[in-house]
């Protein structure tokens, strides 16, 4: 008699079940086999005398019972489907309603297996993509004229969220979980898929100028359920307990919020700047890498420009969303909107921007200066009639922890050209200058830069002071230092 799980310890089988989607995980040998024991058997293999298998009949067995198994593991049937829709449902409307803290409770609750009349990830995973890929197919979320926006994704999942919308774009959502589980862990998928269910149905609401409401009922309509699951903010009867999921989201949204006073003055515990790994992680988690993925959606294999290589005005609004940016392209110069406190004193905390409504996006000098960066670090080229992939785009996966070279010269070109794009003297070298070390004075006109900087999550702007997260500022420093040299 054969050990099965003496098969995990074959190199070859560990690459097979990796390409299927499967994360081993220590201890689990023994469990996984068992659970595609019944699977194995209908095409004639006993897991229990693998002697006399050919290896290559076992591979291919092994492969069909684990893509059955997968399907089980994220498609839910009667009760469990419906719970996982009503759990859908209620974190679409906890987004609708900006309360992000019910909405993250929510997904506290979502794991691998189903508990507390909660559904799994894996059935949340399953539910959002299939969904996702069906309401994509529809025209106004297909050629964009329903913009699902992702400017208010969680922080921990904001750097899949575009992949989501890609794959669904394509049809193909449902099909890629294998291969998003390969690069994420399973509770960053599924809240992934819960985020662009809710994004998507706010859209279409706004698209069709219907309520949230009715748009829900439509496409996600509640489900009877025998159990329904609990909200989550009655998720334990004890008040301590109740109080722990609310407390959760308040770390992930600021996993940077203790920064130094300034970039030179770091605490000793705050050591990501000398971990090369969590200086990639750091990175490609911030709002700004986010966009990056965003533009590449929008970009394509190639997008029209104008004749001066700028967005066209009807691409500027989607061009402008890539980085938080609310704008939109008009015919006729308009008065601009009164602009933040927070845009005039770094002492005042960020406030929400107004619309910009604008004849060009020369007129977004944020804008431009992402446009720019780009350009500056090959990531795109211009024709004189497009903008395409440049000669190092294929460097800007952000898949693998070797293009952290990449990733932080993008970062730097980034906060450099933001801080210099059409300034004049040399405001730009005194406002870098006190990002860097709080010495001398930031120029008035440049504090809306910082604050998008901010937005970006590459900095962050607390009584006035400016800091970087020790694990950005390798690349910010950088930026920071080059645009200390501008003189214009």
């Amino acid at each position: 008699m054969t050990d099965s799980t003496s098969r995990f310890n074959d190199p070859d089988f560990q690459d097979m079940l990796a390409q299927s989607g499967v994360q081993r995980m220590p201890g689990a040998d023994d469990e996984l086999m068992y659970q595609l024991a019944p699977l194995l058997a209908a095409d004639g293999i006993d897991v229990h005398n693998l002697d006399d298998v050919d290896p290559s009949q076992l591979e291919t067995a092994m492969a069909r019972a684990i893509e059955r198994h997968n399907l089980e593991l994220m498609t839910p049937v009667s009760d469990e489907r419906a719970r996982t829709i009503n759990t859908l449902r209620e974190i679409a409307q906890a987004l609708h309603n900006e309360n992000h803290d019910q909405a993250v409770a929510i997904l506290e609750n979502i794991v691998p297996e189903a508990a507390d009349g909660y559904p799994s990830s894996g059935h949340v995973t399953g539910v959002a993509m299939e969904s996702l890929d069906t309401w994509y197919a529809t025209q106004a979320l297909q050629n964009g004229t329903a913009r699902v926006s992702q400017s208010e994704a969680p922080r921990s999942i904001r750097n899949i969220t575009p992949d989501v919308e890609a794959l669904a774009r394509k049809g193909r959502a449902y099909r890629s979980i294998g291969s998003l589980l390969r690069r994420n862990a399973e509770q960053t998928v599924a809240g992934a898929g819960a985020y662009m269910v809710a994004a998507a149905v706010i859209a279409l609401a706004a698209h069709r100028d219907e309520s949230f409401d009715s748009v829900l009922d439509e496409l996600l309509p509640a489900q009877q359920v025998s159990e329904p699951a609990q909200p989550a903010a009655a998720a334990a009867t004890e008040p301590e307990q109740a109080a722990e999921p609310v407390a959760e989201p308040a770390a992930e949204a600021a996993p940077v919020a203790q920064p130094a006073a300034t970039t030179e003055a770091a605490p000793a515990a705050d050591t990501g700047q000398d971990d090369p790994q969590a200086r990639y992680t750091a990175i490609v988690e911030t709002r700004f890498m986010a966009g990056v993925k965003e533009f590449q959606q929008w970009m394509g294999e190639s997008h029209a420009v104008t004749g001066t290589g700028l967005p066209k005005r009807a691409d500027i609004q989607d061009v402008a969303a890539t980085i938080g940016i609310e704008a939109e392209g008009v015919a006729k110069k308009q008065e601009p909107e009164a602009a933040p406190a927070s845009d005039g004193d770094l002492n005042v905390s960020a406030e929400p921007q107004p619309t910009r409504y604008v004849q060009s996006a020369q007129a977004i000098p944020e804008l431009m200066a992402f446009w720019t960066a780009l350009q500056d670090v090959n990531f795109v080229e211009l024709s004189s009639t497009k903008i395409h992939p440049g000669a190092n785009a294929q460097d800007f996966g952000f898949e693998e922890f070797d293009q952290l070279d990449a990733a932080e010269k993008l970062v730097a070109a980034y906060v450099h050209e933001t801080l210099t794009y059409a300034t004049d003297g040399d405001a730009a070298a005194r406002t870098a200058q006190y990002a860097l070390d709080g010495s001398g004075e930031v120029n008035p006109t440049l504090i809306p830069r910082l604050r998008q900087l901010e937005a970006m999550n590459l900095v962050e702007i607390q009584d006035g002071n400016v800091t970087v997260p020790a694990a950005l500022r390798s690349s910010v420093t950088k930026g920071l230092e080059q645009a200390a040299k501008h003189n214009a």
